[in-house]
């Protein structure tokens, strides 16, 4: 496995516009030559382009951006046309703005005040934060189940092997073991029992080709080959399950405040603490401010015109009913809510660590357990039994009895390694930020 190193979560919001770049541009087919040898290098190189979680988590991180854009724009000023003093004799002859009308231009712009526009935008940029932490953490979710789904679909493919090659045992020694009935060397008792554990591992036969096309088709989604490889190349991963031992990791409370997730509530909570604030700054009043022209033209009519007037006008809001008191407490509500949410996650995060450990454990001595204790000694007895079997010195429910045994071991080799695969992987999710040069390099 490729060593991880820490980095500064400053190192992972660099890696967002690539992932945003990847999130617009279309996932490339997978070539039916990669689909038939699929490494996991190559099925992680896939996912920032095609996984539709990270898809989905990069468009919102696309959105979150241009909500700070708006957040930062000033109100835009109004404009307001009128014409008044009609007159009954007649609005006169030249041109418009000439005529026996009181015509009036007005501009309205309104004032912010209480640093409302850089409050809105703050808390915009603190959920742009977290939308990109969102993205980096539905990056590493996704590189975590599509490898379980790569181990799994490599341990139900060497299962189905593994039950081939007894299907194909089985019909050769129910050949010879009927040849035996026939000549009388063998009671046709036997044949039947021979018979019946052979339906079986057929039954078995067909139940793991159904696990492998589920696994395929899951694989295939997360990897956006549903609609071109997987109906016409079968995915096939190629791996030997060389898992080293994962390396020492930091201490855990740097590991918490790494992870992107945290990373992501923290973001939030100082969204938040902004919004809190720009609910208090309603409190400072907003002006608008107008300017005004009035040009009411004198008239062989209407000698009453007044000419051009020009008018000021300022509006300031009264907090007679209210003083945005719900908004206020609704905005202190919100920040105990981010705290708590924040809290929670770093809770989960721990026993996410502590958990992958365990399972790092716990998957590494039962692999150790299969592969060097369980399966040679199944071997051994199967040996012996095969043997003891053809000289005639035990029976067949001794033979079958073995065999059974001797499957069940392979069996649990295979998951062991599969297992260990994938705590490897669960655990250098828990306690490894991403690699900043493999995510680059996996991104168009």
């Amino acid at each position: 496995m490729a060593p991880y190193f820490p980095v500064k979560p400053t190192t992972w919001l660099a890696l967002l516009p690539l992932l945003a770049s990847a999130a617009v541009h279309a996932c490339p087919p997978l070539p039916p030559a990669q689909a038939a040898s699929l490494t996991l290098p190559a099925v992680l190189a896939r996912l920032p382009a095609c996984n539709p979680d990270v898809r989905a988590a990069a468009a919102a991180a696309g959105g979150a951006a241009a909500d700070v854009l708006t957040a930062g724009q000033a109100p835009n000023p109004q404009l307001t046309m009128g014409a008044g003093q009609l007159s009954r004799d007649g609005i006169g002859s030249g041109n418009l703005w000439n005529k026996t009308l009181d015509h009036q231009l007005r501009v309205d712009q309104q004032i912010e005040r209480g640093d409302k526009p850089a409050l809105r935008r703050a808390a915009a940029q603190a959920l742009q934060q977290a939308a990109r932490a969102d993205t980096l953490d539905a990056l590493r979710n996704a590189r975590v189940s599509t490898t379980r789904l790569f181990f799994d679909l490599a341990a139900a493919l060497a299962r189905q092997q593994e039950l081939t090659a007894t299907v194909a045992l089985n019909e050769e020694s129910q050949q010879a073991l009927d040849r035996r009935a026939k000549a009388g060397d063998a009671a046709p008792l036997d044949a039947v029992r021979f018979q019946l554990d052979a339906t079986r591992v057929q039954a078995d036969l067909r139940q793991a080709a159904a696990d492998v096309q589920a696994l395929r088709l899951q694989l295939a989604l997360a990897i956006g080959a549903a609609s071109d490889s997987a109906t016409t190349t079968p995915l096939v991963p190629a791996t030997d399950y060389a898992v080293a031992a994962p390396a020492s990791t930091p201490s855990t409370a740097d590991l918490v405040e790494q992870r992107p997730d945290v990373q992501a509530a923290q973001a939030r909570v100082m969204a938040a603490e902004q919004a809190r604030a720009l609910a208090l700054s309603q409190r400072t009043r907003d002006v608008g401010v107008g300017v005004a022209l009035s040009h009411y033209p004198a008239s062989p009519a209407n000698s009453a015109g007044t000419g051009n007037t020009v008018s000021l006008s300022v509006t300031v809001p009264l907090f007679v009913r209210h003083a945005f008191e719900g908004e206020i407490a609704r905005a202190d509500a919100d920040v105990r809510t981010a705290q708590e949410v924040l809290q929670r996650v770093r809770s989960a995060a721990l026993a996410d660590v502590a958990r992958a450990q365990s399972d790092w454990l716990a998957a590494d001595a039962r692999h150790t357990l299969a592969s060097q204790q369980l399966l040679p000694a199944a071997e051994r007895v199967a040996a012996g039994a095969e043997l003891a079997y053809k000289r005639g010195a035990s029976g067949v429910l001794d033979l079958l009895d073995a065999r059974r045994s001797l499957r069940a071991a392979r069996v649990e080799q295979l998951t062991a390694q599969a297992e260990r695969a994938k705590a490897a992987a669960q655990l250098e999710a828990a306690t490894r930020p991403l690699d900043p040069q493999s995510a680059t390099a996996a991104l168009p």
